[in-house]
């Protein structure tokens, strides 16, 4: 009997809908809706509290959607299994949850994400409605069709470019009604946090994806290469602030950072001396949850000075 079948109970209760949404991810949209604050918070000296509630509740239930849709793909062409997917946080549908339940829970996630979303087009016109559409379009195309993006080498930009770049710029246009692509520039850092985030994930997972004909950038170079390329990317993902700031000649923000980001070098420390494996995975990805955080507070933080 094919093991991800052998488990199925059929049951689903609050804890599997949360599961389901993978709480523990929403850093990874978050964070940058944060930074967007703080960058709309220094053009205008104020922030709209009902443009932050419709962002927030946007961003979270648009990544909760995109947890579901993932999960279902990943269960429906075999990613994820009983032997290797040892957390049902990680593989709802594997330990139980229905796959059209889960579809049906990621189509709600979606609902309730476009409901702030209509006024937001009502008071800010259609320019944050067809960035949304972009997003919403690339993480589609991330898990289904016949070459999911996430099955692709680069797939890690991709959604670093939609959660860590888009988000920002949606978020900022909310605020202050200006489209801005200067903001896609200072959301470089969130952009590296994410694909860092998303390459180091790939990188646990080379012995399952392999099978499953996945050919992420980690599964083409091997997994020697890919600790290396893992190691030289999250040294330039955390001092991409550092640079943002100088170039745009803020040396007082620049210190600001340098200072914050005292508080979480022992965990930059401790990530550069993981090895990416599945023995690993879960401190790895932690690690990288947690530092996509602190990077992007510090962020935030050092632009609101000087």
């Amino acid at each position: 009997m094919d093991s991800r079948k052998s488990a199925a109970r059929h049951r689903t209760g609050l804890k599997d809908i949360i599961n389901l949404a993978a709480p523990q991810t929403w850093t990874g949209s978050v964070t940058p809706a944060v930074i967007s604050l703080a960058i709309s918070y220094r053009i205008q000296g104020y922030l709209d509290p009902v443009m932050v509630i419709c962002l927030f509740v946007i961003v979270v239930f648009m990544q909760s959607a995109v947890n579901a849709f993932d999960d279902f793909a990943d269960f429906v062409k075999g990613t994820d299994t009983l032997d290797n997917s040892p957390d049902a946080q990680d593989a709802v549908i594997v330990y139980g949850m229905k796959p059209k339940t889960a579809l049906i829970c990621g189509f709600a996630f979606l609902f309730i994400a476009l409901i702030p979303a209509v006024y937001v087009v009502i008071v800010r016109g259609a320019v944050p409605l067809v960035i949304g559409a972009i997003g919403a379009v690339v993480l589609m195309c991330y898990a289904f069709g016949p070459y999911p993006i996430s099955y692709l080498p680069l797939g890690e930009l991709f959604c670093g470019f939609v959660m860590g770049g888009l988000i920002p710029l949606a978020g900022v246009y909310m605020q202050t009604g200006r489209l801005d692509f200067f903001v896609l520039v200072q959301a470089i850092p969130p952009i590296m946090g994410m694909s860092v985030n998303m390459f180091s994930n790939n990188g646990c997972d080379i012995a399952r994806d392999l099978p499953a004909g996945r050919k992420t950038l980690a599964c083409l170079i091997g997994q020697k290469k890919t600790d290396t390329l893992y190691r030289i990317l999250l040294i330039l993902w955390v001092i991409s602030p550092a640079v943002i700031l100088s170039v745009q000649g803020r040396w007082v923000p620049v210190m600001v950072y340098c200072l914050a980001s005292f508080a979480f070098v022992h965990l930059v420390i401790r990530q550069f001396r993981r090895q990416l494996g599945p023995e690993e995975r879960d401190g790895v990805m932690t690690g990288a949850t947690t530092l996509v955080s602190l990077v992007g507070l510090a962020y935030s933080a050092a632009m609101l000075v000087g």
